[in-house]
């Protein structure tokens, strides 16, 4: 049978950084005046900062009762101090002007491809909706990259205070925002991560001092169906997988 409802990943998938985060990073801090004198250890930095902070604080923070915006300034503080930059008022200024940035396009650019394979879908009367571990800035982002036109529902991590690949965020999509019952099996999520969008990971994260592990269950064993968008197959069969958006094939939504 064709699927119902398809909803899609953001991050890497729908849209993609405009430059690569360190480089955006090093970018800002040079108008406030920071200078970076180990750019290596800068640059491996962030995935560490980032890490650090969402192991501590999961899910942008929305389950410690930490602002998602203080959750930000906290990675990019992060990386800059574990750079070997001090810590001062010019990183608060620098984290600010960097949550500001990635709320709009200027961070962001459509994934070559979106939009063709966006507007198929929508002429077949596909009904389409966005799944996506982001926090409150997205409905703005895809606003401004004049996406938004074409989803139902963007549903984030944020609100729904689980993320992928946790079956509970597929499971609120369907449950909020699905019309005439639409069942996991009518559904696909597309997405360009096979842990987090496809078959999902087992998880072990330090939550309010507790060490908690988490089996994190991804669109597959939630019951959807799932196709990865990957210069990487992971090995999974054609039917399941492309390389890019403009490669796509619209009959890799028949299940």
């Amino acid at each position: 049978m064709c699927y119902k409802l398809i909803t899609f990943d953001f991050t890497g998938t729908l849209m993609r950084f405009r430059i690569p985060p360190h480089v955006q990073y090093e970018k800002i801090a040079n108008l406030y005046g920071v200078e970076i004198k180990n750019n290596q250890a800068f640059r491996k930095n962030f995935k560490t900062a980032f890490k650090t902070v969402a192991n501590e604080h999961p899910n942008f923070g929305c389950n410690t009762n930490l602002h998602w915006t203080q959750w930000w300034v906290k990675v990019v503080k992060n990386t800059f101090i574990g750079a070997g930059v001090e810590d001062s008022q010019h990183l608060d200024a620098i984290a600010w002007h960097l949550i500001k940035l990635y709320s709009t396009t200027e961070g962001w650019e459509v994934v070559p491809g979106v939009k063709k394979v966006l507007h198929l879908l929508k002429q077949k009367g596909k009904r389409l909706g966005v799944i996506s571990n982001m926090d409150p800035r997205l409905n703005n982002i895809l606003h401004e990259a004049g996406l938004i036109h074409n989803f139902e529902f963007i549903l984030t991590s944020y609100e729904a205070k689980c993320f992928k690949p946790q079956a509970g965020i597929f499971k609120l999509a369907l449950e909020k925002y699905s019309k005439e019952s639409t069942k996991p099996s009518e559904s696909c999520h597309i997405g360009d991560s096979y842990k987090e969008d496809y078959l999902g990971k087992n998880v072990s994260l330090q939550y309010l001092g507790i060490q908690k592990h988490f089996i994190l269950t991804g669109a597959v064993q939630a019951g959807w169906g799932a196709i990865l968008v990957n210069e990487s197959s992971n090995s999974l069969d054609i039917n399941k997988w492309c390389a890019n958006f403009e490669e796509f094939d619209d009959t890799l939504l028949t299940a």
